[in-house]
C-alpha cells in the first residue's frame, strides 16, 4: 500500500497546517490504549534522565494557569506532571517554547520536556533549543546518556530532543514484548504519518547544501514555493511580470 493510501496521510493531506494536532490526538490515543506504549516512553525518558519518575497516564493539551499547552502531559503516580511532549515537524517554535513549558515542571525531583521531531530537524532545532534557554536560566548541562539531554540550570529539570523514529521503534519493540499485536496497526500508521509529512515539508535550505538529481523533490517543492509567492505578489500588486518569460538555465 503506498504511504498516502492510509486514513492518517488522507486527513493530514485534507486538513493542512494540522499535522502536528493530528499525530498528537493519535499518540494520546495510543498511550491511553496500549499500556506498552506508556513503558516505551518510560524507556526514552529514562535513557535521558536518571530517576526520573515512571510515567502511568498520558494526557493531551492541558492549559496551565500561566497559558502554556504542552501537546502531550505525562503524569506520574503521584498525579503530578513529570514529563511534557511536544510534538514537531517542521512548525516554528512558539515564543513560550521551550523556557515557558520547562518553569512549568515540577523541581521536586527529575523532570523532562521532551521535543519530538523529525531526525532530519534535530541537527538545527536541538541548538536553537538550547539557546533560547543560556539567556533564561543560564548554562546547561550535558547529561551522559543515550539521547540528546542537557539539565537546566541549578535545576533537576531536563530538555531532550527524541527523533520520531526512536520512539516509535522503541513502542513497537514493547508492545510485541507486551503481546498487544493490536497496537503495531496503530504505530505503522503513525510511521507512515510521519514520513508523509516529512516528504511533503518544507524544509530550510542548509548551509552548503548542493542542487542534483537527489535533490528532485526539494527541487519540487522550492518551485512550488517560489511560484505561490510570486502569484500572492502579483495578486497584491507588488509583483509585476510583464515582458518577463520563464527561462531554463543550469541552475533552475
Amino acid at each position: 500500500m503506498p504511504d498516502n493510501d492510509t486514513l492518517l496521510a488522507y486527513l493530514v493531506s485534507s486538513f493542512p497546517g494540522n499535522t502536528e494536532n493530528i499525530a498528537t490526538e493519535v499518540l494520546k490515543h495510543i498511550f491511553k490504549n496500549w499500556d506498552a506504549s506508556v513503558v516505551a516512553l518510560n524507556d526514552i525518558a529514562q535513557s535521558g534522565v536518571r530517576g526520573i519518575k515512571p510515567i502511568e497516564t498520558v494526557k493531551s493539551q492541558i492549559v496551565h494557569p500561566d497559558g502554556t499547552k504542552p501537546d502531550l502531559v505525562g503524569f506520574d503516580e503521584e498525579g503530578k506532571e513529570r514529563v511534557l511532549i511536544e510534538v514537531k515537524f517542521w512548525a516554528e517554535l512558539t515564543p513560550n517554547q521551550p523556557n515557558g513549558y520547562l518553569t512549568r515542571l515540577p523541581d521536586d525531583g527529575p523532570a523532562a520536556l521532551i521535543f519530538l521531531a523529525p531526525e532530519e530537524r534535530i541537527q538545527s532545532l536541538w541548538p536553537q533549543l538550547r539557546g533560547r534557554v543560556t539567556p533564561h536560566y543560564g548554562d546547561s548541562a550535558v547529561i551522559d546518556s543515550e539521547r540528546k539531554c542537557v539539565r537546566i540550570g541549578d535545576t533537576q529539570r531536563h530538555l531532550m530532543i527524541v527523533s520520531w523514529g526512536s520512539l516509535l521503534d522503541s513502542i513497537a519493540t514493547r508492545t510485541s514484548d507486551y503481546g498487544e499485536s493490536g497496537a503495531e496497526t496503530e504505530v505503522r500508521q503513525l510511521r507512515t504519518l510521519a514520513r508523509y509529512a516529512d516528504r511533503g515539508a518544507m524544509k530550510p535550505i542548509q548551509e552548503g547544501e548542493e542542487f542534483g538529481a537527489q535533490y528532485e523533490e526539494n527541487m519540487r517543492l522550492y518551485k512550488r514555493l517560489i511560484d505561490a509567492a510570486t502569484e500572492r505578489g502579483i495578486s497584491q500588486e507588488w509583483v509585476d511580470r510583464k515582458g518577463l518569460r520563464a527561462t531554463p538555465r543550469t541552475c533552475g
